[in-house]
């Protein structure tokens, strides 16, 4: 499928993969793939309906609350530095979504629309078609990935991880006629979201069938 090894392979297609294969090819120049075993836009991300939460002021202050929010709502469950990392990134990464091309809801005056929400002490929610945020931010990655990416196979199931000498060196999938290939990379990540078709019962969509974890 590839005539030589990729800088960087994903293996996924939600958000987390396509954010980092934009990131890799648009901001780093690098040469970067992306498998999924269903379409681009058929990952979990569609189905996220609530917005994004982040104090976009960028002011010190206003981060440092969004930050003791969510370790309150959180109820001693979070990861102090993970949630540090979250508030402090978020303003920077609405933007980055932005200026991909996401449509977020906005008032008459073409300011962003802020909601308040549980756990939320002031309004800094942004959300896109009421409850689409997902589909939206979705459409915008998808669209980048696109411009981008330097291989890109749809319909395409991983196997399993190629190993030599102790390291992986790219990954053994079938394609959508049946055949078997190898797609080589220098750097792997897997990016294929969770398992909830392992359950009788769930909202995940067909996809969602804990492949990575089985290969890793």
């Amino acid at each position: 499928m590839t005539p030589q090894p990729l800088d960087l392979l994903v293996l996924g297609s939600g958000v987390a993969g396509l954010s980092a294969a934009v990131r890799a090819a648009g901001t780093h120049g690098l040469r970067t793939g992306v498998i999924t075993k269903g379409g681009l836009d058929l990952a979990t991300t569609r189905w996220a309906q609530g917005g994004v939460a982040a104090a976009l002021s960028g002011n010190a202050e206003e981060i440092d609350l969004h930050l003791a929010d969510t370790l309150a709502a959180g109820a001693g469950l979070c990861d102090v530095d993970a949630v540090r990392v979250l508030v402090d990134e978020g303003p920077r990464r609405v933007e980055e979504l932005i200026a991909l091309g996401a449509e977020f809801d906005r008032d008459e005056r073409g300011n962003l629309e802020l909601a308040r929400e549980g756990g939320h002490s002031v309004a800094r929610v942004v959300h896109a078609g009421g409850a689409a945020t997902g589909a939206e931010i979705e459409r915008a990655l998808v669209a980048a990935v696109r411009r981008t990416a330097a291989v890109l196979h749809e319909h395409t199931f991983a196997l399993d991880l190629l190993v030599e000498d102790g390291c992986c060196v790219g990954v053994q999938v079938i394609d959508h006629s049946g055949q078997l290939h190898e797609v080589r990379a220098k750097n792997l990540l897997l990016a294929t979201g969770g398992a909830g078709q392992l359950f009788a019962i769930t909202t995940n969509p067909s996809v969602a069938t804990g492949d990575g974890v089985a290969m890793a």
